[in-house]
């Protein structure tokens, strides 16, 4: 009842500003007459405040009433303006004088007197961390993302010919809100979003201040771990050099080149500007070094103003208020992006308490009625609306409309309307078993993915059968944590892998050109049902039960475009049985979840923690149901990921399967290969498939990212990363079940099989190439090279 009666405080308080009047104008250099970007705005004796856009417009809403309005720049002097609002918008031009970089010419024959200033930085900051115990404040944040994939119209509405690259992309998204936010050292926050509204492409979003706190030990971009420029070992990571002097206000201010001591490990480079006497950092403006680029992110640069509050003991501090994030990238080489994310911070309220039930699992709390339209937000954005984003808007919703009611081609399937899909690259595949086959296909997806439902139809024209699948999801509670799903098909199934719409393509082209079939195939009719329910984050209960009856599909071509003097391999008989199998799983997380509340019913979960979890599985096929074979099968693994430093960056999955009684040959043990489909995850690389089968099985898989360790000073090279890794196994089979198995062309290890290797990755951002060597077991080959998708 607390956080409901505060959220319909922050509502009403919201309205306060409904009879708002506008005080707007431009910016400019008296010298050149330049708009200046991101001037920083005041309202005197408050926090209230804005930002001036890149060409220097402004607009603050303020009240009726007398204010005293500052606009500081560094390096310009402090204009401050009288206000008198009554009814009507006033506009307001400003001219501000520069004060200029004054360098002195100072002959270093030591240490540059940047390294002490950024000693007295560090010691500020650590008497910083421990006043400052919790702070409240209201952020504006719009978030405006461009791509060429736009629908929005590039050509009208362009600022001119001579804008960036970036500024000629189309907008592609706009989201826009107001926050609440609140921090509690060590890590607790909240952001509470009053107001929000986003482009009509964009189905559950809002925009939160992206504050980088640049006085951190570490910067987590979450692939990685970047060192602050203001850390105790700052010094082991960066170079700085006095460029010179400025002023804010009367106050001089350093300038500050730091640059990057390394390319091979992630790190910052840019301008930070210090204040003198206080020691406290105003302005930051960084981008991040080759090792420190995010995923399909070629550039970022962050751009940082920081102002002064003082707390209820007069203390003072220097907190972030204007925060601006640029970036631009691409995928997959063609899809090209960039945006910028600006934040506003004000109204800081220090070291006061907080009022009790704010902090909670749930971090991110939309109001159920903070979506609000254009009318609402021209009175209450701090950053204008463009023509260009307003029509943006208008395209944008026009467009999504017309694909409500059309169909569409998307990079890898129709659309047909909102909910409904359908993957061209499955309708038509080749396998040594069916032959050329069609195959039809239809997706349906509720909003949120609640509801599923997939069919298709196939036809083999080599093995003349038709085969089905048609398969129903639902999720249940309003953060989805209890799922149900079932299945009745009629199919040609894949031994021991299951590959999708990519992988099978793949496979059609390797048997056409190099008649190479890389998987083997069995008949299986029947369904499945299962169930799975999270009754708190850190324990998943699953169960499912199967029935299935299994037959043997033969080889029936041997047709293809290459090597017409070789025949594909045999497909291999399997156990002809009918199967029952009841399972039950068990998933152990100790991680801590956050939660995000859409404030629409739906609640999202995400791990704020990295510690491994373990899954445990049993499986019972009982011959009292029916089942031609009884056998239990026992699995467990631990699985994990860890980002320790630059070079420790792990990936892990280590485990054991058990099983008693008769295990048809179809349902052997076996171990996570890439028999060639293009597959990804942790598993075996030497390994052919199908090589090793059993009843009992051990493995381990280990890989390590050294992102641009390797690499990071060669040319082209530089834009990749280098994985290792190293994979151990033990397969057994008893003696009963090797004399069982309808197809006896396997083998068990001899001792445990080891291979090593590494891998090239972020190849068009999603890709890897990888070497390995087996160290022993070895059987035709010692070495093999494969393709796959990445390990995200």
């Amino acid at each position: 009842m607390k956080l409901l009666s505060i959220a319909f405080l922050f509502l009403f308080s919201g309205m306060s500003f409904a009879q708002s009047y506008k005080v707007s104008g431009k910016i400019v250099d008296t010298k050149n007459n330049k708009g200046l970007e991101y001037v920083t705005i005041k309202v005197a004796d408050t926090t209230y405040g804005t930002i001036s856009d890149k060409d220097g417009n402004y607009f603050i809403a303020l009240n009726p009433g007398k204010y005293k309005i500052i606009y500081s720049y560094i390096g310009y002097k402090t204009s401050t303006e009288d206000v008198e609002v009554y009814n009507e918008d006033i506009k307001k031009d400003i001219y501000m004088d520069p004060s200029g970089v004054f360098t002195e010419q100072i002959e270093v024959l030591g240490e540059d007197p940047a390294y002490e200033i950024i000693r007295k930085v560090i010691k500020t900051k650590k008497s910083f961390q421990e006043n400052l115990k919790q702070y409240e404040y209201d952020a504006y944040s719009k978030f405006v993302i461009r791509s060429n994939q736009s629908v929005a119209d590039k050509k009208s509405d362009k600022v001119n010919d001579t804008t960036t690259d970036k500024k000629k992309l189309g907008i592609f998204g706009i989201l826009e809100s107001e926050t609440k936010g609140y921090f509690r050292r060590p890590d607790q926050y909240k952001e509470i979003v009053k107001s929000k509204r986003e482009t009509a492409n964009i189905t559950r979003g809002f925009a939160i201040p992206l504050i980088v706190n640049f006085y951190d030990e570490k910067l987590d971009f979450d692939e990685f771990k970047v060192p602050g420029p203001v850390a105790d070992n700052a010094f082991d990571n960066y170079e700085y050099k006095l460029l010179g002097t400025t002023t804010l206000d009367t106050a001089t201010v350093f300038k500050i080149e730091m640059t990057n001591n390394s390319n091979i490990f992630p790190q910052l480079k840019g301008i930070l500007y210090v204040l003198d006497g206080d020691f406290a950092l105003v302005k930051v403006d960084l981008t991040n070094n080759d090792a420190a680029k995010l995923r399909a992110i070629d550039n970022i640069r962050f751009f940082q103003k920081f102002s002064n509050y003082k707390d209820k003991q007069n203390k003072s501090y220097w907190l972030p208020t204007d925060n601006q994030i640029e970036f631009e990238g691409s995928f997959l080489g063609f899809v090209k992006f960039a945006g910028n994310a600006n934040s506003i911070v004000s109204n800081y309220t220090l070291n006061e308490k907080i009022p009790d039930g704010i902090f909670n699992e749930t971090v991110v709390q939309v109001l159920p009625n903070a979506k609000k339209d254009s009318v609402y937000f021209s009175q209450k954005q701090l950053i204008s609306s463009t023509p260009e984003e307003n029509k943006a808007f208008r395209d944008i919703e026009k467009d999504e409309k017309k694909k409500d009611k059309e169909v569409s081609f998307q990079l890898t399937q129709l659309k047909f309307g909102k909910h409904v899909t359908s993957q061209p690259l499955q309708y038509y595949y080749f396998n040594r078993v069916e032959g050329s086959a069609l195959n039809f296909n239809l997706n349906y997806r509720s909003d949120f993915n609640r509801t599923g439902l997939d069919g298709n139809y196939s036809y083999g024209f080599a093995d003349k059968k038709q085969k089905y699948e048609i398969r129903f999801s639902q999720r249940f509670l309003k953060d989805r944590t209890l799922s149900f799903n079932g299945s009745v098909f009629q199919k040609l199934k894949t031994t021991n892998v299951e590959y999708g719409g990519l992988g099978r393509f793949y496979n059609t082209l390797t048997s056409w050109f190099d008649r190479n079939d890389a998987v083997d195939y069995y008949y299986s009719t029947g369904y499945d049902l299962g169930l799975n329910y999270l009754p708190i984050p850190q324990i998943r209960i699953g169960v499912n039960f199967l029935q299935s009856k299994e037959t043997t599909a033969n080889k029936n071509t041997d047709w293809s475009i290459r090597k017409p003097d070789e025949f594909y391999r045999t497909n291999p008989p399997i156990n002809d049985a009918f199967q029952r199998v009841i399972g039950v799983n068990l998933r152990l997380d100790p991680n801590k979840y956050k939660f995000i509340d859409y404030g629409d019913g739906n609640v999202s979960r995400f791990t704020d923690t990295r510690f491994p979890y373990l899954d445990l599985g049993f499986q019972y096929s009982p011959k009292d149901i029916g089942s031609t074979y009884e056998y239990r099968k026992f699995k467990a693994v631990i699985s994990g990921s860890n980002y320790l430093n630059s070079l420790l960056n792990l990936k892990y999955r280590v485990g054991a399967e058990y099983g008693t009684g008769d295990i048809p040959y179809q349902s052997l043990m076996f171990f996570n290969t890439d028999p060639g489909l293009a597959g990804g995850g942790l598993g075996f690389k030497a390994l052919r498939y199908q090589e090793f089968l059993g009843d009992k099985s051990y493995f381990v898989n280990i890989e390590n990212n050294f992102g641009k360790f390797i690499f990071g000073n060669v040319p082209i090279l530089k834009n990749f990363d280098f994985i290792a890794f190293v994979n151990a196994d033990k397969m057994e089979i008893s003696n009963n079940n090797y004399q069982l198995a309808s197809w006896k062309n396997f083998l068990q290890t001899d001792g445990t099989y080891l291979e090593i290797g590494g891998g090239v990755a972020r190849i068009l951002d999603i890709f890897r190439v990888n070497l390995a060597m087996r160290l022993n077991n070895i059987n035709d080959s010692r070495w093999h090279i494969d393709f796959a998708l990445d390990n995200f």
